[in-house]
């Protein structure tokens, strides 16, 4: 399709309009379209693409937004999860209805860099689950020549791969109303209605307002299907039915949805799919995939990066709409692919076509995801536009019924489809006045909105409707330029309605019998015309209307009068009145219309009569000069209003009425008094008689019948008394009060037996008791002050006088009493507890709590406590009113006199001092706690030392036992677990005396290996009954340690001189235990001689033993001249370890003489050695050795040397450990 323009800046004109490529191919009639809400335009019944390529737009710019920077158009709106990624980070997001801004963190899915201007998208979501996001473009744009909107889009990087989800929608909506939200999110993308999960117990979620087209790229398929109530109302339903479930029916579909408002609508119209049967599946046609490759985006990817790598998932997508007033819609895609756009839907557009479009992007996710992108969104119309064009909508919603005064609210929108600005914009309407326009300067391809406001007339009421022009007009390039006008027509049509007036023709009152004219005036109140008008009436029958047919209020004909008649009957008469009621009824458009009720009152006049009743304030007897009160009850029983009512009485005068005008069935009291005369007590009786008298409406007279009361009368036996006391007080208590009681007879019978009662005396004796009327006497009594009146503060009591008339009926008087005045008094009372009634025991603390209490009725000062057994009694509290109480603290302790009686019982007086100073004591008050004898012992035991002890040591023990009881103790014995003999100083002792006994024990290995010895004891004796009194144990504990093992070993030969071969040398070893613990298995090793035996194999510490052994001198020995030998002794301790002493040597000199020479005076010849390092003694003994002192002291003759010689053989066979031991 082709366009030529004049001239720039100039009204462009329209070549002739093509028809529509889908017309052309028979596709589908020309009468299709539908009313909105209505009927739904049917599925294609061919795939899309089969259709031909459909001729590029040529049309006005109106918009371009390609959304990489950091702001966008401020007339977007975004809604939930909709932000610019080239804008700076938003978290959190402001709330809907705000203008786009940078996207928040954290963020889900390869989503493309935050604040990455220019290189940013408008991210519908990223892909996190239940993400619902749009963007409301709130500026009308003109809908007559057609749309062309070009946009890119992404979906891709789902974090559930298998299932993507769930698209984005393109929608369109009537430019009359203002597009503040979307519709459903989920399945319906944001455009349709939904009912959540088909929830019957959930409200339906509206779809978007005044919808119009809703174009879906549906990767997931849920909006292909009705499920969820999409397309709620439609007669032609989605081919996938109402009752799916996931899986979604029709993935990677286009669909496309119609009309729709709040519940109902968005009926689904077509799909790219070769299937619109009812049966699936449901194939796409789409020759490419909607989502996009993209899984995966680096960390660190830079903008320009990201948006290279988010190329291959880009999908650029176009939706044009023919010009009205038969649009087509056609959807081309490109899928990035390379083989180019391919038109992959066309189809009639819905019709009529709205004035203006608004638009909208929406998408979201659920438990399936994807990432949503849009860029480089381009609008144009289809056709071009004039220069300067117009468009004049009312503003929508209307009120339901527009009536003389209701406003309606237009907008002008006004759009410069040139290519220079346009100044001094403005809108002329003459109808509707001055319109108020955002800018007074559009800029090229620039759409504002005009608005004003009108008030409908009562011509325009007339009209029906508000039909008005306007023009924009302004200056381009300083030519005057001005659109073409624009029209609006608003019917005023108004609803059906009726209503009626009910009259009645003649003034009343009626009677029973007359006839009641009535006329209805029907008038039409609505804006259509009324049929079978008629009027109903619940006492009325046989209405007639002067029309039956009404035209539309305002209109020549649109009243009728209708007439009917009552006649009154005896029941409407007994009502007073009569009240109907009446509906007018009609038919507009077949449909019954029925007016509000009315309804009329007439008055019935009925027949006059009157009622009296009376009654007395007593059924008698009555007495002379007695006061009879009457009561009368007069009530209207007619059916007229009686005035100046009047109550005459016989006897009673006057008698007074509350009111005297009573309507029918009102009623009203009237009251009279009458005085009983002797004359009535003469006759016995009194009558009086009583009539009403009223006046009705027409002047008569209206009597009630008479009302009597007849009560008998009789003599009256009565008493009076006076009580007095012979002083009003102050009484104390104890004290007496004198009372005199003045009897009275005041009635007019003689009364005997005459007496009185008194609540609080008793024998009250009268002077005299009988008494003629008038007559009195005097009684007495009498009354003691107690301490209940001292509470009280005075005494009142009562008294009755009584006696019995002439018929011995009882006759009592009126009460009387006297009060007197009671000072109170200061009393104490004490409560005395001991902790506990025992039983105690010599030593033991009593402790006794005294509760002291004001029992008198005067504040006491200074309490104290005296206690015969208790001294320094303490008091929380010194001063109580009356009535408190305080507690005071004592202690005792029990004595052997206690003992001896076997209980203590003591006693307490709470003493004080009232006002005046006057002591003030209480009863006393006693408590006894029991006290018993009895034998009882105690130990200590205790060791001369705390250790250590070692194995064989000895403890020594002393053991101190004390008679702690009340009784003598004898044949005191002490047993211990560990000694065996314990000896006491004294076996008898007295209560408190004590005794030291004594006992001692040898340490063991055992008690050694425990560390420690623990033994106990406990004392024990008999009572004087001879019962067995033992003490409680008594333990002492010692430390004992396993000490230093040590042995020692000196050594010596039995050779005096020299020895020669063949001698036998007998050696005499001393082993000693030198340390602290006990040694067995001792022995001697020595190296010469192969055995040694010992007088004893066990040592205890301290203790030594000699041990023996012999060799027998060699030629060897001889050779060397000298036998030098080494002993070491050993043993085990306790713990069976070896302990050895140190080793000590013995040299013994070897002198070689022929056998023959043997003891013939042989010559020793000794070897020659060094000289020695000390001068020897002579004397030819050896001596011991077995310490270095020893061997310092030895000193042969000759032999100094040898001694030197062992000092050096000594030392060279030292043990490296020798240090071990000692000796």
């Amino acid at each position: 399709m082709t366009r030529h323009f004049r001239g720039p800046g100039r009204l462009r004109s329209r070549t002739a309009r093509i028809i529509s490529a889908a017309a052309t191919l028979g596709l589908v009639g020309t009468g299709l379209a539908a009313t909105l809400g209505a009927q739904a335009i049917g599925p294609a019944p061919h795939r899309a693409a089969a259709a031909p390529e459909r001729v590029l737009a040529t049309g006005s710019p109106l918009l371009q937004e390609d959304f990489t920077g950091a702001t966008a158009d401020p007339r977007f709106v975004a809604v939930g999860s909709a932000c610019l990624t080239g804008g700076p980070v938003t978290t959190p997001l402001p709330p809907d209805g705000r203008q786009l801004t940078g996207c928040p963190l954290p963020e889900i899915g390869p989503v493309p860099p935050l604040d990455s201007a220019p290189f940013g998208y408008l991210r519908i979501t990223d892909a996190a689950n239940d993400q619902n996001g749009a963007v409301l473009f709130d500026q009308a744009l003109p809908a007559g020549n057609g749309l062309d909107v070009t946009f890119d889009q992404w979906q891709y990087g789902s974090t559930t791969p298998a299932t993507p989800a769930d698209g984005i929608s393109f929608f369109l909506v009537n430019g009359d109303v203002s597009l503040a939200h979307p519709g459903a999110f989920g399945g319906s993308l944001g455009y349709a209605q939904k009912l959540p999960d088909d929830n019957p117990n959930l409200a339906i979620l509206p779809g978007v307002d005044r919808g119009y087209l809703g174009i879906g790229l549906d990767v997931l398929g849920n909006y292909f299907g009705d499920w969820e109530h999409r397309g709620n109302g439609c007669t032609t339903r989605s081919p996938a039915g109402t009752a799916f479930h996931v899986p979604a029916p029709g993935p990677n579909m286009v669909t496309v949805r119609g009309p729709g408002h709040d519940e109902d609508g968005y009926c689904f119209l077509t799909a790219t799919t070769s299937n619109f049967s009812t049966t699936g599946p449901w194939p796409s046609t789409l020759p490419g995939q909607l989502q996009g490759p993209l899984t995966f985006l680096p960390p660190d990817v830079t903008p320009a990066q990201a948006q290279a790598l988010l190329e291959p998932s880009r999908r650029r997508v176009n939706i044009h709409l023919t010009p009205a007033p038969a649009p087509v819609l056609t959807v081309t895609i490109d899928f990035n692919d390379g083989t180019g756009p391919h038109q992959v839907l066309q189809t009639p557009a819905p019709q009529p076509v709205p004035s203006t479009y608004k638009f909208g992007f929406a998408g979201s996710t659920g438990l399936f995801t994807d990432v949503h992108l849009i860029r480089n969104v381009v609008i144009n119309t289809d056709e071009p536009l004039p220069e300067l064009n117009l468009v004049k909508q009312a503003h929508q919603p209307l009120p339901a019924n527009l009536t003389v005064g209701s406003k309606i609210p237009y907008d002008f929108v006004v759009t410069n489809s040139g290519n220079v600005p346009i100044d001094n914009l403005a809108v002329n309407d003459p109808k509707v006045g001055p319109v108020s326009c955002p800018v007074s300067v559009l800029q090229p391809g620039e759409t504002v909105t005009c608005t004003s406001t009108y008030t409908v007339t009562a011509a325009d009421a007339a009209a029906g409707h508000v039909a008005n022009t306007a023009q924009a007009t302004g200056t381009a390039g300083g030519d005057p330029v001005t659109s073409p006008p624009a029209s609006e027509d608003v019917p005023l049509v108004a609803p059906p309605s009726i209503d009626v007036l009910k009259h009645v023709d003649e003034p009343g009152p009626f009677h029973v019998g007359d006839t009641v004219h009535y006329t209805y005036t029907v008038s039409n109140t609505g804006g259509t015309q009324l049929d079978n008008v008629s009027v109903t009436d619940d006492k009325v029958t046989g209405i007639t209307c002067d029309s039956s047919t009404l035209a539309p209020r305002g209109s020549p004909g649109d009243r009728t009068q209708c007439h009917g008649t009552y006649v009154i009957t005896a029941a409407d008469a007994d009502a007073g009145q009569v009240t109907n009621h009446a509906v007018a009824h009609g038919i507009a458009d077949d449909q019954p219309v029925t007016s509000p009720e009315t309804q009329a009152t007439v008055e019935v006049v009925g027949p006059s009569s009157l009622s009296l009743a009376k009654a007395a304030d007593t059924a008698g007897p009555v007495h002379v000069g007695q006061t009879v009160n009457y009561t009368y009850t007069g009530t209207n029983t007619g059916r007229t209003v009686l005035d100046q009512l009047l109550v005459t009485d016989d006897h009673a005068t006057p008698v007074t009425c509350n009111a005297t005008t009573l309507n029918p069935g009102a009623s009203t009291t009237c009251h009279a008094a009458y005085v009983v005369t002797a004359a009535d007590l003469a006759l016995g009786h009194l009558t009086n008689r009583a009539e009403a008298a009223a006046t009705n409406p027409d002047g008569d007279t209206v009597l009630s019948p008479p009302a009597e009361v007849r009560l008998p009368v009789a003599g009256e036996a009565r008493l009076g008394i006076e009580k007095t006391a012979d002083s009003a007080g102050p009484f104390r208590l104890g004290e007496t009060v004198n009372y005199t009681y003045t009897v009275t007879n005041t009635g007019t019978l003689a009364i005997h037996g005459v007496t009185v009662t008194d609540d609080h005396v008793a024998g009250v004796t009268c002077d005299a008791t009988t008494l003629n009327p008038g007559a009195s006497t005097l009684c007495h009594g009498s009354y003691v002050i107690t301490a209940g009146d001292v509470q009280a503060g005075h005494v009142t009591n009562t008294a009755h006088a009584n006696g019995t008339d002439p018929d011995g009926e009882p006759v009592a008087s009126p009460p009387d009493d006297a009060t007197v005045t009671v000072v109170g008094e200061a009393v104490l009372s004490i409560e005395k507890t001991a902790d506990s009634a025992g039983p105690f025991h010599v030593g033991d603390t009593v402790h006794y709590t005294y509760t002291v209490t004001n029992t008198g009725t005067r504040v006491i000062h200074g309490v104290t406590v005296t206690d015969d057994h208790v001294a320094g009694v303490t008091c929380d509290a010194t001063t109580l009113n009356p009535g408190q109480s305080t507690l005071c603290h004592g202690s005792y302790v029990i004595t052997a006199a206690d003992a001896a009686v076997g209980h203590v019982t003591n006693t307490a007086h709470a003493n004080g001092t009232d006002p005046e100073g006057r002591p003030v004591q209480s009863p006393p008050g006693d408590a006894t706690v029991t006290v018993v004898s009895e034998a009882v012992l105690s130990i200590e035991k205790k060791a001369d030392s705390a250790g250590p002890f070692h194995v064989g040591d000895t403890v020594h023990y002393t053991y101190t036992v004390k008679n702690t009881g009340t009784v003598a103790v004898h044949d005191i014995a002490v047993v211990d677990d560990h000694v065996t003999s314990v000896i006491c100083d004294a076996t008898t002792l007295n209560p408190g005396q004590s005794t030291l006994c004594h006992g001692s024990y040898v340490i063991t290995a055992a008690d050694v290996a425990a560390g420690h010895v623990l033994n106990k004891a406990h004392a024990s004796g008999k009572d004087p009954e001879g019962r067995t009194v033992e003490s409680p144990p008594g333990e002492a504990t010692v430390e004992t340690t396993s000490g230093a093992s040590s042995l020692s070993i000196t050594k010596q030969a039995d050779v005096s001189g020299s020895a020669h071969v063949g001698d036998t040398v007998t050696y005499t070893y001393m082993v000693t235990n030198t340390g602290t613990t006990v040694l067995t298995d001792v022995a001697v090793a020595d190296d010469r001689v192969a055995q040694v035996a010992c007088d004893a194999r066990t040592l205890k510490s301290g203790e030594s033993t000699t041990c023996h052994g012999t060799y027998v001198v060699t030629a060897e020995d001889a050779k060397v001249g000298h036998v030098i030998n080494t002993a070491t002794a050993s043993g085990r301790d306790p713990q069976g370890q070896l302990v050895e002493s140190r080793p000590v040597s013995l040299c013994v000199t070897v002198s070689e003489c022929p056998e023959k020479e043997k003891g013939e005076g042989c010559v020793k010849v000794p070897r020659p050695t060094a000289p020695p390092k000390h001068g020897g003694g002579g004397g030819g003994h050896l001596p011991d050795t077995g310490s270095p002192a020893g061997l310092a002291a030895a000193g042969l003759a000759g032999g100094g040397l040898l001694t030197l010689g062992g000092v050096l053989l000594y030392r060279a066979r030292r043990r490296a450990n020798a240090d071990r031991f000692v000796g």
